[in-house]
């Protein structure tokens, strides 16, 4: 026979939460407001992480609240203050005196003299040069007396110039009447002759007894006593010991040519090289009468 049992029911009292004590309501504390820093931070300057306050660099605590800098941060510098050109600091000699007051003002006055002076000058060329692009008669006067200041400037230079003679001369050979060195000998009655051989064309080496600054040459082609029987140099390389070179266009004239020299300088030796020629009637040979070198040295 089944036997009955009775459900367990737990008190209710144990299963109730315990009493609380009624507290007293607490307010919210209010928010701390940081103060503004006393001045603008400065490039460099340790920014406080309390209070915000900028700091010399050689400080370890804020000026202001006291924290420590330890984890301060610096104030950068903007990228276009690190690349504009800062003027360094004056170092007075020992014995001198900085300014007076008095001297700024007179600095500053002579300066805005200097500035008006400057805008003035200006507004003078600029007008000047208006007038010069439109009335033709001003700017023909302006070309000739830059034209005359040119002249000038260029004669004084060429009076500076001295002459250049070689020490020695050597080259492709001739006739014995005519050898190489005759092209430099300064005489206008004799002239160095030789064979003309585009393939092996014909050369002159000058040997200077120092290094000079050529700016120069006066060349006479042909042969003094017949122009016309021998071919003429038409094209002549002048090759420099300074690894620079100068190319000459020659004309077939019987009177002296002046050549100007554009990158002779500091040179010692010359190579003297005929490229090509003005050709003569049944004629194998080449003549040059003279070669005259001036410059400074």
């Amino acid at each position: 026979m089944a036997k009955l049992v009775a459900p367990i029911v737990e008190d209710d009292a144990k299963s109730q939460p315990a009493e609380v004590v009624p507290q007293a309501v607490k307010t919210r504390p209010a928010p701390v407001r940081r103060a503004a820093p006393t001045s603008r931070p400065r490039p460099g300057e340790l920014i406080c992480g309390d209070c915000g306050e900028g700091n010399a660099p050689t400080r370890k605590f804020c000026r202001r609240c006291g924290n420590s800098l330890a984890e301060a941060e610096v104030v950068k510098i903007r990228w276009w203050r690190r690349i504009r050109f800062r003027r360094k600091p004056r170092v007075l000699a020992a014995g001198t005196r900085p300014a007076r007051p008095g001297d700024s003002k007179k600095r500053r006055a002579f300066q805005s003299t200097l500035q008006r002076a400057r805008a003035l000058v200006g507004a003078m060329l600029l007008v000047f040069g208006l007038l010069a692009g439109f009335y033709p008669p001003l700017r023909t006067l302006v070309t000739q007396q830059v034209g005359n200041v040119k002249q000038k400037v260029r004669g004084a230079a060429d009076t500076a110039l001295t002459a250049i003679r070689p020490v020695s001369v050597q080259g492709t050979k001739g006739p014995a009447n005519n050898p190489p060195k005759a092209a430099f000998d300064t005489f206008k009655n004799t002239s160095w002759i030789t064979a003309w051989n585009e393939k092996k064309p014909p050369n002159l080496v000058v040997q200077l007894d120092h290094p000079v600054a050529l700016r120069k040459a006066v060349i006479l082609t042909g042969d003094a006593k017949n122009f016309a029987g021998h071919s003429r140099p038409s094209v002549v390389e002048f090759t420099y010991s300074n690894e620079k070179s100068d190319l000459i266009q020659l004309k077939d004239i019987p009177g002296p040519q002046e050549i100007a020299l554009r990158n002779a300088v500091g040179v010692s030796k010359i190579t003297v090289k005929v490229l090509s020629v003005y050709p003569a009637p049944d004629a194998k040979t080449i003549a040059l009468t003279e070669i005259e070198l001036f410059g400074i040295g």
